[in-house]
């Protein structure tokens, strides 16, 4: 008649909450009809609806209610019809003409159901029936009101209540189900349902002009007999759909309140987004592992007939949403179909069952023995219970099942009793339960043409600290599925989803310490954020583009601030003063999104061990013994550590081995990555260089290098001038702030001597600190004396005497460091060079190491030099190791 398709819309409860949305809903099926107009004729309108927001669980808790109170389940029965009617009067007011005849119709099944709530009293329970008759009420109550609003704005409308015209056949008097649980199939009968709607259309609609409007009743549906019945829990969009095929649909679009369907649920994956199409098998999949799209069933009859479902945001309706249409296996695709699997995202989503419990029955006799599986199937398919997730080792010597938690302990009663025998004669052979797991799926057409997807996923598990209790992998290769425990599932979702979905991948920062290098640090976080100096064109900025930094808690020795979803690094960088944050002066209410609180390490630590980031990195900017010690606790829990703190790495051999023992192994907490490139280069990762020559097999000899800037500046200014005083270009680098917290330190040489020491542990040698030989350039102990004066007058005069000599005899002097390998042996002192050909070109305060090795000889060392000391140096070291480490974790 109209010469255009139907268009179908479905809105859920969600939708229909309050007057509002009645409204917004009613709005958006007009410009729908509009805006999908050819040639003038707007398209004729089809919306099946559901009850209004919690409206179904007031109606079954009414009837159950009675069993109690009839007086009770009375008053509740008013309110609910109360709200309905003020709905109504809300949406369309001044219609009398309209309202009316809506209210009087609710009164009446108001009526009706006091009559039925007293029946139920007097039986004692309430018929399947009843129940369906009642809670289907809210339907019908919603399709008036809609349609109520429709016709005030002038439009044709009428409203069906899907019990007269959609029949399907009678079956067990089941009741509605369970919320949320699989819905049996109940297949309509379609020519009869067909027959009844178009009788109705004759008798409502045939006569009338212009493209109309209906009103279709979800959920509802009746017998061949007549017997008012439903489509159980989940029914109303299996409704949508019926009627999308006898009417020979358009589309059909279920309105709600996400922009589509998402790559995960937002609620636990807050970085998930709206996937732009799918093809109905990985909706099918996706909704059988609990993604809340549609269910299985309600897809068959667009399956069929071939009808794209659109799933859109009803807050907003130009968002292209997801569309969903064609087949997966090659043999099954439509010629219509133009999607192209997109290489970069071969998973399409990733979900979750939340509750399930695993049932195995492991024994050495059913080795090769046949049956095994049938009977333990057999067994749970006689009490009922629905297998969700099926994983066998070798030869049946173990079976695993994934159910319902609800099933868990009837299911393994049922195992139980069907090997009854064998557990009776072999101790080995036992049926086991595990609770409080749940089921996380990886799902997409593009998994079947690429290698290493099931790798990614569990690579991607491991890196989470995530512990796989059974795996599985359907046989249309869309799907891999896999077992954990209910308390990892956070982890595990974000984990994965950020292993194979190219959006931000987020890394949890926790940074102890506020110093010059800990500010120093947040600062370049900050720039990070800011996206401050990236040049995102650059081949090498590919492994980071999509990686978001959440600096989530920070403290010093007074204070610490944590928030659960990031600090606010801007407003950090305000209270930085010379280089420095107190914290001391943060008020709790320049940061609302924080928790300020006394410091408390162990409380700290708790905080950064949170479920909702798989990837938790400490930076400690402190140089304090009490932190260091607890690295191989924080190394052994799966935290990854970064750091310029030598303590742990200078203190005695043992403590250094029990630091490294968690290193990178993979125990109840994953591989644990400790960086310290900061300990000795500041942002020249000699540490990391090291470790690659030492990786691909190379054999270091000799190592010689300056390694303290402060002591690098000194000795280049007397090499250059041999009669500048010592102590007035060791005050130079005093006021370039480049000498270490302890002065003494450096001028005894023990800061050389810390760092070579840390070189020749990577280097294989097992010593300790007093077993470096150390020249100190100071005749005694400073002992609170004052330094420049010590200097002046202990030191001036033998330093200037020394550089007179080496310049006569051509030389430059140099504070080195020197490792000997072959000889086992660590020195930090003085050292003459040829001035002709030094084997650094030192400038200013630059620190600069010499490698002699197998692969670089004497002739040809390797040598590598720069800037590295001061809080901007040390901080690019740690930020460079930082996002080392983030590249191994994305």
């Amino acid at each position: 008649k109209y010469g255009l398709k139907w268009g179908v819309h479905k809105f859920g409860g969600a939708s229909l909450n309050d007057a509002e949305l009645y409204k917004t809903c009613g709005d958006l099926l007009l410009s729908e009809s509009k805006n999908h107009a050819v040639n003038g004729q707007h398209v004729p309108t089809a919306a099946i609806v559901s009850a209004a927001g919690g409206m179904t669980d007031a109606l079954v808790s009414i009837i159950n209610t009675s069993l109690v109170s009839v007086e009770e389940s009375c008053e509740k029965l008013t309110a609910t019809a109360e709200r309905q009617k003020s709905i109504l009067l809300e949406l369309v007011p001044d219609h009398k003409e309209l309202t009316d005849q809506v209210i009087k119709n609710i009164e009446q099944d108001q009526d009706a159901v006091k009559a039925m709530l007293l029946a139920a009293s007097k039986m004692r329970g309430v018929p399947p029936q009843m129940l369906e008759l009642v809670a289907g009420l809210g339907e019908v109550w919603s399709a008036q009101t809609l349609a109520a609003y429709l016709k005030s704005v002038g439009t044709t409308c009428e409203w069906i209540d899907a019990r007269d015209v959609l029949i399907v056949p009678d079956g067990p008097l089941s009741g509605l189900g369970e919320k949320g649980t699989a819905m049996d199939t109940i297949e309509p009968f379609w020519d009869e349902s067909a027959e009844r709607l178009e009788r109705w259309w004759q008798n409502n609609l045939a006569d009338k002009e212009g493209s109309p409007f209906v009103i279709i009743t979800g959920f509802v549906c009746s017998t061949m007999s007549g017997r008012p019945t439903t489509l159980k829990r989940s029914g109303s969009d299996y409704s949508a759909t019926i009627f999308a095929k006898i009417l020979d649909a358009s589309n059909v679009t279920f309105w709600k309140n996400v922009s589509g369907v998402y790559t995960a649920d937002p609620r636990q994956v807050p970085e998930a987004f709206p996937i732009n199409s799918m093809t109905f098998d990985e909706a099918m999949e996706l909704a059988y592992f609990g993604g809340q799209v549609l269910h299985p069933s309600a897809m068959v009859p667009c399956i069929e007939e071939r009808i794209p479902v659109l799933v859109k945001n009803v807050f907003d309706p130009a968002h292209p949403g997801t569309r969903v249409y064609g087949r997966g296996d090659a043999i099954l695709r439509w010629d219509d179909q133009d999607d192209e699997i997109d290489e970069n995202m071969p998973v399409k989503a990733i979900t979750s069952i939340e509750k399930v419990s695993l049932i195995t029955i492991t024994g050495t006799s059913f080795m090769g023995t046949h049956g095994v599986a049938e009977r333990f199937m057999a067994a749970l398919a006689s009490v009922g219970v629905n297998v969700i997730l099926t994983s066998q080792g070798s030869s049946k010597h173990s079976i695993s099942v994934a159910v319902a938690n609800t099933d868990g302990k009837l299911a393994l009663q049922a195992v139980e009793d069907a090997f009854q025998l064998e557990i009776a004669r072999n101790t080995e052979t036992r049926a086991n339960l595990m609770e409080d797991l749940s089921i996380l799926a990886v799902i997409g057409e593009g998994m079947k043409n690429y290698a290493g997807i099931s790798g990614r996923f569990f690579n991607a598990l491991g890196q989470s600290k995530v512990n796989i209790v059974a795996i599985a992998q359907g046989s249309s290769e869309r799907n891999i599925s896999a077992v954990v425990s209910r308390d990892e599932l956070g982890l595990a979702l974000k984990g994965t989803h950020d292993a194979f979905l190219l959006k931000e991948s987020c890394v949890s920062v926790s940074v102890i310490g506020s110093g010059r290098v800990g500010s120093a640090f947040l600062q370049k976080l900050k720039a990070w954020e800011s996206n401050e100096g990236r040049d995102f064109s650059l081949p090498s900025m590919r492994e980071v583009q999509y990686l978001t930094i959440d600096l989530r808690a920070l403290c010093d020795k007074n204070k610490m601030l944590c928030a659960q979803r990031g600090l606010p690094l801007a407003e950090l960088e305000k209270h930085i003063a010379d280089g420095l944050l107190d914290l001391r002066k943060v008020d709790s209410k320049d940061f609302a999104v924080a928790e300020v609180s006394d410091a408390n390490l162990d409380a700290f630590i708790d905080f950064t061990e949170s479920k909702e980031y798989p990837r938790k990195i400490i930076v400690d900017c402190t140089d304090s013994e009490a932190v260091a010690s607890r690295y191989p606790d924080w190394l052994q829990r799966g935290f990854h550590i970064i750091t310029p703190n030598r303590q742990v790495l200078v203190g005695p051999y043992e403590h250094y081995k029990e630091c490294f023992k968690h290193v990178g192994k993979v125990g109840k907490f994953g591989g644990a990555q400790f960086r310290y490139d900061a300990t000795v280069g500041g942002q020249i990762p000699i540490i990391t260089l090291l470790q690659d020559l030492l990786q691909t097999g190379d054999r270091i000899d000799t190592l010689t290098g300056v390694l303290s800037s402060t002591l690098s500046l000194a000795f280049n200014q007397l090499n250059a001038d041999p009669e500048m005083p010592f102590s007035q270009a060791y005050q130079l680098a005093s006021e370039r702030q480049l000498t270490a917290t302890n002065s003494e330190e450096d001028l005894s040489g023990f800061d050389t001597a810390k760092k070579s020491l840390i070189l020749a542990r990577e280097l294989g040698l097992t010593l300790e600190l007093s077993d470096v030989q150390v020249d100190s350039l100071l005749p005694e102990p400073v002992e609170g004396k004052d330094l420049l004066a010590v200097l002046k007058e202990k030191v001036d005069g033998p330093m200037a005497e020394k550089f007179r000599e080496a310049k006569e005899k051509g030389e430059l002097l140099f504070y080195v460091g020197r490792i000997d390998v072959p000889k086992g042996s660590v020195t930090a002192g003085i050292q003459s060079f040829p001035a002709q050909n030094p084997p650094f070109a030192l400038h200013d305060a630059d620190m600069a190491v010499e490698m002699v090795s197998q692969r670089f000889p004497e002739s040809t060392p390797l040598v590598f030099r720069g800037p590295g000391a001061g809080a901007d140096f040390a901080a690019s070291g740690l930020f460079a190791s930082l996002l080392r480490v983030c590249r191994s974790l994305l």
